[in-house]
């Protein structure tokens, strides 16, 4: 879809009638309850926050694939001039040169990897507000960017708590300041938990991105969350460097890491051995012994090992995925009971030591415990607030 200046008047425009519309809308009903006008003009609405923002998104990303083609034919030609200068100093060495052209190997393939880096996490970005759109259809809270809008009012910022000029308003209709809004992309970049950018468990319209990062953030922002999305994610063997290697590095069994460039090797995660037998990883074979024995739990998706120490079998890994912790597979999918006795009690237990003084009557207990228990029983969410669990790598 290419980008010109008419289409972005006109979706500019649009919104602006829009505005307008909904305006004169204003004091015609009863207060609470929206018309049949007003909600087509919210479904509207959001259509085309989500085409501007699809167009400005391919746009940039055509902008930087050329870009980066020409700034790896740049590097591509200074490597080619630093192994030129290295040649004739082998040359030089008759004894040495045929091990140096053994190394060396053949120059560099131009690498388009960061432009699949780009598509495939904005595609990411995409469906994930696709499907937020399609969870809230009925939802009023529609996600827009306040400071397009002409809004001349200012906001309190849900994140800093001071007043702002307005710039963005989540699908849970929380409106933040662009500071805030853009500390939460960078944020992404350096915690897996905090992407995608998202307030209220709904994620950000992809468009915004693009807005408050500056290109070299934007380029980090991609590479980080490729490595986020990545279902089996492969990291370079080498102990000083472990860099998680992308797909477009992969190739056959092995994959090239693009810091050190050591090769890993897919089957057993060790560095590559071309022609040896692939040899059994004893420290990694003791790892899963203790996990045996620890009743510790693999991420099906990204194959973390997970410890669960309070908290019931529903388990959300750092990658996103959810599975139970009894038996590994997706939440949902099995007939494994929501609670360990033990650890349920000891949840329990923690909830009337906060909730009841020490000397209280027994008697009190006794009755918060047993509804605490059965609260948690029923309701899963009751759980996670009394507790605030999460899934954590085990310590060795």
């Amino acid at each position: 879809m290419a980008y010109n200046q008419d289409l972005e008047l006109a979706l500019r425009l649009l919104l602006a009638d829009l505005d307008a519309l909904e305006e004169r809308q204003k004091g015609k009903q009863v207060a609470g309850k929206l018309t049949d006008s007003e909600h087509a003009i919210a479904t509207m609405r959001s259509d085309v926050i989500a085409l501007r923002d699809q167009i400005l998104a391919v746009s940039t990303s055509t902008a930087m694939a050329t870009d980066q083609a020409i700034l790896m034919s740049m590097a591509r030609e200074e490597v080619i001039a630093s192994q030129d200068h290295q040649t004739a100093v082998a040359l030089d060495r008759t004894e040495e040169s045929v091990n140096y052209f053994a190394q060396i190997g053949p120059p560099p393939p131009e690498d388009m990897s960061h432009n699949d880096a780009v598509s495939m996490v904005m595609r990411d970005l995409m469906n994930r507000a696709s499907l937020t759109r399609q969870n809230n259809a009925g939802d009023t809270s529609l996600p827009s960017n306040l400071a397009t809008q002409g809004h001349n009012t200012t906001i309190k910022c849900v994140c800093c708590l001071e007043t702002r000029e307005p710039f963005l308003r989540g699908y849970c209709g929380h409106e933040l300041c662009r500071d805030c809004a853009r500390e939460i992309y960078l944020g992404a970049i350096r915690d897996e938990e905090l992407y995608p950018p998202r307030c209220c468990g709904r994620p950000f319209s992809p468009g915004i991105i693009l807005q408050v990062l500056e290109y070299s953030e934007f380029r980090a922002f991609c590479e980080k969350a490729l490595e986020y999305i990545a279902e089996n994610r492969v990291y370079c063997a080498e102990p000083t460097c472990s860099t998680f290697i992308p797909p477009s590095a992969i190739h056959g069994d092995n994959g090239i890491c693009p810091d050190c460039h050591q090769q890993t090797h897919l089957p057993c995660r060790a560095l590559a051995h071309p022609g040896v037998d692939c040899p059994l990883d004893h420290t990694f074979q003791g790892v899963l012994a203790i996990a045996d024995t620890q009743n510790w739990r693999r991420c099906f998706n990204c194959r973390t090992m997970v410890e669960l120490e309070r908290g019931c079998n529903h388990i959300t890994c750092r990658c996103g995925s959810e599975f139970c912790y009894v038996c590994g597979l997706v939440w949902k999918t099995c007939h494994c009971t929501l609670w360990d006795d033990n650890m349920i009690i000891q949840v329990a237990n923690q909830a009337v030591n906060d909730q009841v003084a020490p000397n209280a009557r027994p008697e009190v207990r006794h009755d918060l415990f047993n509804r605490v228990l059965e609260d948690l029983r029923q309701h899963e969410d009751v759980g996670f607030l009394l507790n605030k669990k999460s899934a954590k790598k085990p310590h060795f």
